[in-house]
């Protein structure tokens, strides 16, 4: 029975997803789990024998690691934040609690130590920001994003007296390349109008990817109207040079509605609306050509 409670509890200590490590009294490593040998890079061969010192990134002074081991050699628990360092030399961050293991006289004869990796709790964060907030596909800002942008440039604008110019772009009969070519093929070519029309724009300026084959451009620090017109007509030609695609030439068009802060509206989503609208009349007109908004 003890035999089997063992076996458990070593199953049960390498199965967990926080790095565990145990030392003898001298600080030798003795035993790993899987977990800090996917943490660290190191095998479980390039640990055991070691002493935790590989793992040092050299960022703590040798006062932190002197009062750590003073605690723990009188047989109290210590926990705190480490700067580790893997075997490719990248640094990363964990919260380490140290425990004593004592004999039946009371002896310290061994150390576990307990690893929560901070770093890659702070990556798994940032990838769910940057799913939550930006498109899979193209890597562009989403609808969401867009809109928050849009309106905190509006706020600003109207602290400062300026103007801001919203577009919002389609493919014109994105719908028979994918019927012709495959969605594949739409998809490529959705990366490839993305990266165009960032290309196109200024730095200051966001665009973002709305959804299917629909974008949008906030146009800020706008001082006149014809700075739109320019770049509407750019953004048009840029689209209609064709776009070679594995072993497919691609030609296809963009029409583009365009709405003005504060003439059209006063918050983002009257001013993408407006825009949508004129849009379609865009498309009414032919397709491959800019609007601007009615809305008087």
């Amino acid at each position: 029975m003890i035999e089997q409670d063992q076996q458990l509890l070593v199953k049960a200590l390498e199965a967990t997803t926080n790095a565990i490590l145990i030392t003898d009294r001298s600080g030798c490593i003795v035993w790993v789990n899987a977990a800090l040998c996917r943490q660290s890079g190191y095998t479980h061969d390039e640990l055991v024998g070691q002493t935790p010192h590989m793992l040092h990134s050299g960022r703590q002074e040798m006062t932190f690691y002197q009062d750590l081991w003073q605690t723990i050699l009188a047989g109290q628990a210590w926990q705190g934040e480490l700067i580790e360092r893997r075997k490719d030399g990248c640094c990363y961050t964990v919260n380490q609690v140290i425990t004593p293991l004592f004999d039946d006289t009371g002896c310290i004869t061994h150390f576990v130590a307990i690893q929560h990796c901070l770093t890659m709790e702070d990556q798994e964060r940032a990838q769910m920001r940057q799913l939550a907030y930006h498109d899979g596909l193209t890597g562009l800002a989403n609808r969401m994003l867009f809109l928050d942008l849009a309106q905190q440039a509006i706020n600003h604008a109207a602290q400062h007296g300026q103007m801001l110019g919203l577009m919002f772009l389609d493919l014109d009969q994105f719908k028979q390349v994918n019927d012709r070519l495959s969605h594949a093929i739409g998809d490529k070519l959705l990366i490839a109008v993305a990266e165009r029309l960032e290309r196109s724009v200024r730095k200051t300026d966001i665009v973002a990817r709305l959804s299917g084959d629909e974008f949008a451009i906030l146009v800020t620090n706008l001082d006149q109207t014809e700075v739109l017109e320019s770049m509407a007509s750019q953004l048009v030609a840029s689209i209609d040079r064709p776009f070679m695609l594995d072993e497919h030439l691609v030609q296809t068009h963009i029409s583009i509605g365009i709405s003005l802060y504060p003439h059209d509206g006063l918050t983002a989503d009257v001013l993408l609306d407006r825009a949508d609208a004129a849009m379609y009349r865009a498309k009414a007109v032919g397709g491959g050509a800019y609007q601007f908004s009615a809305q008087g």
